[in-house]
């Protein structure tokens, strides 16, 4: 494993065929086609391009970023809508700044979601085009979920939004092809459980539900299920595949080429339990076809299908052997047992060791001038590549100076990349993949003299962290109702953050993970349980000034109270300290200073972060 960590590591993107600036001729090929689709006698009014693959990863394999080609914009969420007259860009308050920066403003127009004076798609597509319209998208490209809100929203005017091939594939010259990486074995030192083991809770599940069958669509579940990583997504340690598990039966679709004979001979003592034919292996693009079958042969039965699962695996199933609801395996694998645990707390001090080199580093050499957005985020790749079980980043680096700080999820190229000023703040947001675990940290600084009103604006973001990651609060709570919490100190000045507080970390697997999350949408989940991890990130953004976010992975774990009603709390395991240059401490009450205060002495424990700095041949002085 260690030899093959670094071979699936991915730093940059690849470079995509997008039409980033000109996409006027890519909008003309694909309303052609919308005339003369064979979906209504009057060809497609719309055609809606999600930011979806057929498994609804968050970040897309090349081959998937549609809507990325025909719209240039490359934030991680985001819907197009093209009808004949207009090209429409649907994307929330993270990335208004970067889609303004990166849309063909001439033919594309941003729907900032989330503003109240901005309409959902179907309001709009129900306001805007005839009664009668046909509005087409794939149905691989989007969830069950949404794709019901879709035909729902439009329906009371007389539209009907139906399934169709994706036409911008057919305007795509040059797509690239599926990835096909090698799928790796994850021993049971990391995953703590076997998949027998796991198969057997799942078959629980279902006999729960009344459902003969579980469809697997989810990467990171199947990921999790087998204990196999893989390398076709960026970032995410999954690999292309589906399982399908019912009473009798385990099987595993997949490239048999992904397969190599360590991984083969992986599954056989993982699944040695279940005795001989306990799994079995399918090609790739049979999933739909056995779910088909596996219907018709079981006409009293019912396959229970993720939520979130794309509409074309629901189509796959009649309507009367179906059972649409959250998937179980969601609910067991972000109650990590105590091995993950004690995993990504060893992941998150080797992590930290990284971070304090790095920003050790910057204080030396951001005054001489020299050190830009680029070269940083390059750099801290570099300290990471020297920690143990390193396997790659859990994302993108965010490295933002000044007002780049302030574009939520900026993304540094070379023509936009400014250099790191002792007169800016500087904002790094960063993770990495370990073999043990996944980590996510944000941290800002200020290499000079920060002014009262940065301070300030710090402080109180400093303040919302520290409320949610004190309250002790009833189990199974709501990531909703925390939400407030990180708000209130803002709120009481007139500020605020146009994105979520937190969400949930995979063990090596993705760094985004549901079903819990803290946000002021509420989350359909069964609310906050011991063992989970969960990330606290409040941020305050100035358009053309700064940004500040302080983010730390964090564990859900009992607490003890006085009256002994089942009560949580979280507890931070992120050991790179916040910014005392940036604290004010005059505006903090002194239970804020004790926290900041044991926080720091924590993270200069030297128990803790002194053997690693030994190992590394390096002293930072905290």
């Amino acid at each position: 494993i260690k030899f093959c960590s670094f071979l699936f590591e991915r730093v940059a993107p690849r470079p995509l065929a997008i039409m980033a600036r000109n996409s006027l001729s890519v909008l003309k090929e694909l309303r052609e086609l919308m005339r003369k689709s064979p979906a209504s006698s009057t060809g497609l009014q719309a055609f809606i391009v999600p930011t979806g693959d057929r498994h609804q990863n968050e970040y897309l394999a090349d081959c998937d970023q549609y809507r990325q080609f025909i719209s240039g914009f490359t934030g991680s969420a985001g819907t197009a809508v093209v009808t004949l007259k207009k090209a429409l860009l649907w994307t929330d308050g993270r990335y208004h700044s970067q889609a303004l920066q990166e849309l063909d403003s001439e033919h594309w127009q941003l729907m900032k979601a989330g503003l109240h004076d901005t309409p959902e798609i179907h309001a709009y597509l129900a306001k805007e085009l005839p009664a009668d319209s046909t509005i087409g998208l794939d149905a691989s490209t989007v969830t069950i979920n949404r794709y019901h809100e879709l035909r729902k929203g439009v329906k009371e005017v007389g539209q009907k939004v139906v399934c169709v091939e994706n036409l911008v594939s057919q305007v795509w010259t040059n797509r690239p092809p599926l990835p096909s990486q090698p799928a790796v074995a994850l021993p049971k030192q990391y995953t703590g459980k076997d998949v027998h083991e796991k198969v057997c809770a799942i078959r629980k599940k279902l006999t729960e539900c009344q459902c003969s069958g579980l469809a697997v669509t989810a990467l990171d579940e199947v990921a999790w299920l087998f204990n196999l990583r893989g390398s076709d997504i960026q970032y995410n340690p999954v690999f292309f595949a589906y399982a399908f598990i019912s009473q009798q039966d385990v099987v595993l679709f997949i490239d048999s080429c992904k397969l190599t004979a360590e991984a083969r001979r992986h599954l056989e003592v993982e699944t040695e339990a279940g005795g001989e034919g306990f799994l079995s292996l399918e090609d790739y693009n049979q999933f739909h076809a056995y779910l088909s079958k596996f219907a018709s042969s079981n006409t009293d039965d019912r396959i229970l299908i993720s939520n979130q699962s794309s509409q074309d695996v629901a189509n796959a199933v009649p309507k009367k052997n179906r059972k649409v609801d959250k998937s179980p395996i969601a609910q067991m694998k972000s109650m990590k047992n105590s091995v993950e645990l004690a995993g990504i707390r060893d992941a998150s001090i080797r992590d930290a060791v990284a971070l304090c080199q790095y920003f050790s580093w910057l204080e030396k050499e951001v005054p001489s001038g020299k050190v830009t957005e680029m070269s940083a985020a390059t750099e801290l790749l570099q300290l990471r590549r020297r920690v143990t079980k390193f396997v790659g980043p859990s994302f993108e680096t965010i490295s933002g100076s000044g007002p780049n700080g302030a574009v939520i999820h900026y993304r540094v190229l070379p023509e936009t990349s400014r250099s790191l000023s002792v007169n800016e703040m500087y904002l790094c947001d960063s993770g990495g993949q370990y073999l043990d675990g996944t980590t996510d940290v944000t941290r800002t600084m200020h290499f000079g003299q920060a002014t009262a009103h940065e301070k300030e604006c710090y402080t109180r973001v400093l303040k919302g962290h520290i409320n949610v990651t004190t309250v002790v609060f009833p189990n199974k709570c709501k990531g909703t109702l925390l939400d407030t919490l990180a708000r209130t100190a803002l709120w009481e000045v007139g500020l605020n953050f146009n994105h979520g507080t937190g969400h949930g970390v995979g063990a090596y697997l993705n760094v985004h993970e549901g079903p819990q999350g803290i946000s002021p949408l509420g989350t359909k989940d069964e609310g906050f349980q011991a063992g989970m991890l969960i990330t606290v990130e409040p941020g305050y953004y100035e358009d053309g000034a700064f940004g500040i976010r302080i983010e730390n992975v964090c564990v859900v774990k009992k607490a003890e109270t006085k009256v002994r009603m089942p009560t949580c709390s979280i507890l931070n395991i992120d050991l790179h300290t916040a910014s005392g240059r940036m604290h004010r401490e005059e505006s903090s009450e002194s239970s804020d200073m004790n926290w900041t205060s044991s926080w720091h002495t924590l993270s200069a424990y030297p128990c803790i972060l002194s053997p690693w700095f030994i190992c590394s041949g390096t002293v930072v002085h905290m």
